[in-house]
């Protein structure tokens, strides 16, 4: 669930109201990964004080409150054979909306730059002249285009504009001129790591039944971001979730982080870094600063707020049909009514429930399971309308209606 009080109030909680009224057996093992993963993103941001996001505003209220922009920004997009979208609007409480704010930036980076080259100041349009003709020269644009582009900058920059339009366009420019290796630099940032939150987002969006995964996706989510920027030899001897929560402690005093030029920034903003780093660039240098602790920050969250050393996770995971057949995953699937689920079977039942999951770990009847293919829910069912397990079916349907991201909201809400 969401962390929020309207799910878990103490008083009128939904959680409350559930567990009082319908199930005191409702098994609470922590809020919604996805939040945890929206939530990471933002202490990713922070470090770099949110100015790509105040900037992905300012394109997305500048091009949307003015036709003349949209149009020309459209046409300019098609003379310089770029495909034209309204810049992504950035929603902070939006699953990843920064990540997807950040692709559709650079998708329209060169139409950008020539759109607004209307609206500099005369005194810096020839200082910045080479920004546009790098782009005609690298997009191969026609001499006739480029005498339409001359027509469309001058109609726009005779355009009267008001306070706020003139100072916004003032800051947009800002970003794509004057600091445009900072900007750059912190969009292709985002542009390799956020990716790897979006991922896990998506995989737990889904209404399918993915609790048996649930454990190894955030494993898979935790080690990929660590890899980014920990020391691999004490990453490699981090094998469990217990472990890996061991190295917050190294990653607060820094011992466990690896040298700034040595973290992953992507190709992209590495070329930049391994420049700035012999010119000694103070942006480059800003920029390691703010990136080693956007890494820290956002890897500590995510150790912290993930529930990486759930018991009752990692017993969930031997449900997996391709666990079957497995003594460990017959020994975890024992300890679920003990350990986790004890009020789903009855007192008396605990002889047929060891029964009945013994023989299915053994049953070469039943159906083939295709991981990549088959839901786990309908494998599922098609076991139960066999009628052997029945006491096993009980703890499996209970372990399935567990919820694993914010559908509940929008379903229960």
């Amino acid at each position: 669930m969401d962390s929020c009080a309207v799910m878990r109030g103490s008083k009128t909680g939904f959680e409350k109201r559930v567990r009082d009224g319908m199930a005191p057996h409702l098994v609470d093992i922590d809020g919604d990964t996805c939040h945890h993963a929206h939530n990471a993103s933002k202490k990713f941001s922070e470090p770099f004080e949110r100015v790509l996001e105040r900037f992905f505003t300012d394109l997305f209220n500048d091009v949307r409150w003015s036709v003349d922009l949209k149009e020309a920004l459209r046409e300019i997009c098609l003379l310089i054979n770029v495909t034209f979208r309204m810049p992504h609007r950035f929603v902070n409480h939006r699953w990843l909306s920064a990540y997807d704010s950040t692709m559709s930036t650079l998708c329209l980076w060169d139409a950008l730059t020539v759109s607004y080259y209307a609206f500099l100041p005369k005194s810096n349009k020839t200082l910045y002249l080479s920004y546009v003709v790098e782009i005609y020269r690298r997009k191969s644009v026609s001499q006739e285009s480029r005498s339409r582009i001359r027509e469309i900058l001058t109609s726009l920059s005779g355009k009267n504009l008001t306070a706020d339009g003139r100072n916004r366009k003032q800051r947009i420019i800002e970003r794509l001129t004057i600091k445009q290796k900072e900007t750059l630099l912190h969009l292709h940032f985002y542009e390799t790591v956020l990716p790897m939150l979006k991922k896990y987002v998506l995989v737990l969006e889904m209404k399918e039944p993915l609790i048996h995964t649930l454990h190894d996706n955030m494993m898979e989510l935790v080690r990929d971001f660590l890899c980014c920027f920990v020391r691999p030899e004490l990453l490699s001897k981090a094998t469990t979730g217990k472990k890996l929560m061991d190295l917050i402690e190294m990653i607060d005093n820094g011992s466990a982080v690896l040298p700034g030029s040595e973290m992953f920034f992507g190709a992209k903003a590495s070329a930049v870094v391994n420049v700035g780093l012999k010119k000694k660039d103070s942006t480059v240098q800003r920029f390691l600063t703010a990136a080693s602790k956007a890494y820290s920050e956002c890897g500590k969250y995510l150790l912290k707020k993930l529930p990486l050393n759930s018991t009752a996770l990692k017993y969930f995971s031997t449900i997996d049909p391709v666990c079957r057949g497995h003594s460990a995953s017959l020994a975890s699937m024992l300890k679920i009514t003990d350990c986790v689920l004890p009020n789903v079977r009855d007192a008396n039942e605990k002889d047929k429930y060891e029964t009945d999951l013994r023989r299915f770990h053994s049953d070469s009847s039943l159906p083939l399971y295709k991981p990549k293919e088959d839901r786990v829910d309908v494998w599922w069912w098609q076991v139960f309308q066999t009628g052997k397990y029945p006491t096993l079916q009980k703890i499996i349907s209970a372990i399935l209606s567990c919820f694993h991201g914010p559908q509940v909201e929008g379903h229960l809400m």
